[in-house]
């Protein structure tokens, strides 16, 4: 039987606990250390947070990931073209936001329904790198995340 790179990687939920609040976070860490997580923020934004590994040499600054979501969806923005929230560790895109139980998102319905999840990324050295996720379980820990009764549309 043949595995992809990525197969045994089935995305989870976690909850961060900061100061103020507790987030649940829907996450996946593939075979490379490389993580990405989708949560909903306090004012309904789900977003999206892609991070290096402890390996990895520090992202180039101001230099967003171009994330591609199997064939479809190619880009390095957040919604309403904003460009990405980014420090030497990890990058962050803002998928949507959540609106009377409805969020209006091409990119979040692809994450959900999608096969794979890559990122290219330069780095503060110039180099350039690619890394691959599963989506495998996505849809389950996504909307357990953001709400199951929460319609995402395109």
């Amino acid at each position: 039987m043949l595995f992809s790179q990525y197969s045994y990687a089935i995305w989870k939920v976690s909850t961060e606990v900061d100061s103020n609040a507790t987030t649940p976070i829907a996450f996946v860490t593939n075979q490379d250390g490389y993580t990405v997580e989708i949560y909903k923020d306090s004012v309904g934004a789900v977003r999206s947070r892609f991070s290096v590994n402890e390996h990895s040499e520090r992202l180039a600054e101001k230099h967003c990931p171009t994330f591609q979501i199997d064939n479809l969806i190619i880009d390095n923005r957040s919604i309403n073209n904003a460009p990405c929230i980014s420090n030497h560790k990890w990058s962050e895109f803002v998928l949507g936001y959540i609106k009377n139980n409805e969020v209006v998102s091409a990119k979040l319905n692809a994450l959900i329904n999608g096969i794979n999840f890559t990122f290219r990324f330069m780095l503060a050295n110039g180099a350039y790198e690619e890394t691959r996720f599963s989506l495998e379980g996505s849809k389950r820990a996504t909307l357990k995340v953001i709400g199951g009764d929460i319609n995402i549309t395109q």
